[in-house]
C-alpha cells in the first residue's frame, strides 16, 4: 500500500481538515501495567532496611533498588523511568501490585502514534524495534501502517501482516493512585497524587535501533510526509557493549533528521524530550536537535527538576530564556494542571494555539478516565468535564501578572518578544491510568497545530 492509498483511510467528521501523514521516531514498546498495593508493599519491606536511592541511579539491580524509587516517587508525587540490569532483577514484583498486569501500546513515538491514528490522522508510520505479534496486535490504530520489504520494494503494510520478531520489548509499568499508603518503621508514606514508575529492559529500544524499512521508506517518500514526532531519545546511554556511546547514536539520529529537512523544508518537526537519567546526556540531546526540530516539549518534571515549585509563572519566565537559548520555535511544558506553550509569533497564531493546546486537554483527560482515546467519542466523552480548579487559578494569576488576554479557557500574553499560552487541565476525578497522558498531549496538540498551520497557508 502507498502512502496515498492509505490516506484514504483517514476519517473526516466536523469542520473538513486536512488528513495529515506523520513519521512517529524512535521507540515502540509494551507496556506491562500493574498497581502498586500499599499494604502488599508495607509486608514486603517489613524485614527490610531500604535506604533512600542515590542520585542519579544508573540501574535497577534488585529488588531493593526497585523499593527505594518506587517509595521515592510515592513520596514526591513524581513519576520516573529507569533501566533494568536485566529482567530477572524485580522478578518478585508481582509481590508488591493488586490483581494481575495489563498488557498496553507503549514506548513514546508507540502511544503518540495510537494517539494520531484514532484522531484522525490519514497515515501514521512509526518504527517498531521488535514487532512481535503481541506488539502488532497493540498497534490496532487503523492508519498505522509498518513499512516492510516485499518483491525488491519497501511497502506499507498492516502491523499484524508485518510481524517479524519472537521477542517482545515489555517496559514494566508501576501505577500508584492517590493516597496509597505504605507504613515504613517510624513513618508512613502517603502518595499525594496519582504517578507511575516505569521499570526498563529494552535493548533494542535502548540502542535506538531504527528499522531498516522504516528507514528505507521514510527516505524515499519524506517529501509526501506532513510531519515527523520524535521521541525515545531519554533512552540513550552513556557507553554501550561494543564501545560506542550516545554521541555515536545521535550523530546518526541528527544526519536522518537533517536529511529529511533538507528534502522537505516543509516538515513540521517536534521533539518530546522524555525523562532522561543523565543530564549531561540530555543537555546534549537537546542542544543537538534544537537546530532541527520546530518545536519541543516535556513535563513539568523534566523541564524544572523533581523539587521545584511548580507556577505557571515560573514555567513561563524560564520557558522564555529558555526557547531563547535553544533557538527554536516552539517550547510546550505540560505540567499536571496547566499546559504551556511559548512560541515565535510567526509560528502559529495564538487562538489557533489555544485551540490546539485545549483539544490537548481533552484528548489527555479522556485516556485518563476511559484507558484510550478516539475522534468518535470526544465530543460525548469531554461533555461536562470542566477545567481543573488549580489550572483556572494558574491561568488567572497569569493573566494578572503578565497582563494577559483571555482566549477561552486559555490566556494569551507577550514576554520577551514571544507569544505566550497557557491553558489549563480537564478535571478527572478518578483516573484509571497516568500511562501515557503526556504523550496523548504531545500527539494530540501537534495533529491539531498540523492541521490549523496548513489550513492557514493555504
Amino acid at each position: 500500500m502507498t502512502v496515498k492509498e492509505a490516506g484514504c483511510l483517514a476519517l473526516q467528521s466536523g469542520e473538513e481538515v486536512t488528513a495529515q501523514q506523520i513519521l512517529c521516531c524512535y521507540n515502540v514498546n509494551i507496556d506491562s501495567v500493574c498497581t502498586v498495593d500499599g499494604a502488599r508493599v508495607t509486608e514486603y519491606v517489613r524485614d527490610r532496611k531500604i535506604a533512600d536511592p542515590p542520585d542519579p541511579i544508573d540501574l535497577i539491580r534488585d529488588m531493593d533498588d526497585l523499593l527505594a524509587l518506587l517509595l521515592a516517587c510515592m513520596r514526591r508525587g513524581t513519576g520516573g523511568e529507569y533501566q533494568l540490569e536485566t529482567p530477572a532483577a524485580i522478578r518478585e514484583s508481582s509481590s508488591l501490585v493488586k490483581d494481575e498486569t495489563v498488557l498496553r501500546l507503549g514506548g513514546n513515538a508507540g502511544i503518540a502514534a495510537d494517539v494520531l491514528s484514532k484522531l484522525g490522522a490519514a497515515v501514521v508510520i512509526p518504527n517498531v524495534a521488535s514487532l512481535s505479534r503481541k506488539q502488532a496486535d497493540l498497534l490496532a490504530g487503523d492508519a498505522i501502517r509498518i513499512p516492510v520489504y516485499r518483491d525488491g520494494d519497501v511497502l506499507l503494510s498492516k502491523p499484524c501482516d508485518a510481524v517479524r520478531d519472537e521477542k517482545d520489548s515489555i517496559h514494566h509499568v508501576f501505577d500508584f493512585k492517590k493516597g496509597e499508603e505504605v507504613a515504613l518503621p517510624g513513618r508512613t508514606i502517603r502518595a499525594p497524587c496519582d504517578n507511575r514508575l516505569i521499570a526498563t529492559y529494552d535493548p533494542r529500544n535502548i540502542d535506538i535501533y531504527v528499522d531498516p524499512a522504516f528507514e528505507d521508506f521514510s527516505d524515499a517518500h519524506i517529501r509526501e510526509m506532513d510531519g515527523v514526532l520524535v521521541a525515545g531519545l531519554h533512552l540513550l546511554q552513556g557507553r554501550y557493549q561494543d564501545g560506542s556511546t550516545y554521541l555515536d547514536r545521535m550523530r546518526r539520529i541528527t544526519a536522518q533528521l537533517h536529511g529529511w529537512r533538507s528534502s522537505n523544508p516543509d516538515l513540521l518537526m517536534h521533539f518530546e524530550s522524555g525523562d532522561f537519567l543523565d543530564g549531561r546526556i540530555q543537555d546534549y540531546v537537546i542542544a543537538s536537535i534544537s537546530g532541527i526540530v520546530d518545536s519541543i516539549g516535556m513535563n513539568e518534571q523534566e523541564f524544572l527538576g523533581d523539587d521545584a515549585d511548580v507556577s505557571g509563572k515560573d514555567i513561563i519566565e524560564k520557558s522564555v530564556e529558555t526557547i531563547d537559548e535553544l533557538g527554536v520555535s516552539r517550547l510546550c511544558i505540560h505540567a499536571r494542571d496547566f499546559i504551556v506553550s511559548t512560541f515565535d509569533p510567526a509560528y502559529i497564531d495564538p487562538a489557533s494555539e489555544i485551540d490546539a493546546l485545549t483539544a490537548d486537554a481533552a484528548a489527555s483527560a479522556i485516556r485518563a478516565e476511559r484507558g484510550y482515546v478516539d475522534k468518535d467519542i470526544l465530543p460525548d466523552a469531554v461533555f461536562g468535564m470542566v477545567p481543573n480548579d488549580a489550572g483556572v487559578r494558574e491561568c488567572s494569576m497569569v493573566q494578572g501578572y503578565f497582563d494577559g488576554k483571555k482566549i477561552g479557557d486559555g490566556v494569551h500574553l507577550t514576554l520577551g518578544g514571544y507569544s505566550v499560552c497557557i491553558v489549563p487541565s480537564l478535571w478527572c476525578e478518578h483516573p484509571i491510568t497516568t500511562v501515557g497522558l503526556g504523550d496523548t498531549m504531545t500527539a494530540a496538540v501537534f495533529l491539531r497545530e498540523l492541521e490549523l498551520t496548513h489550513r492557514n497557508r493555504g
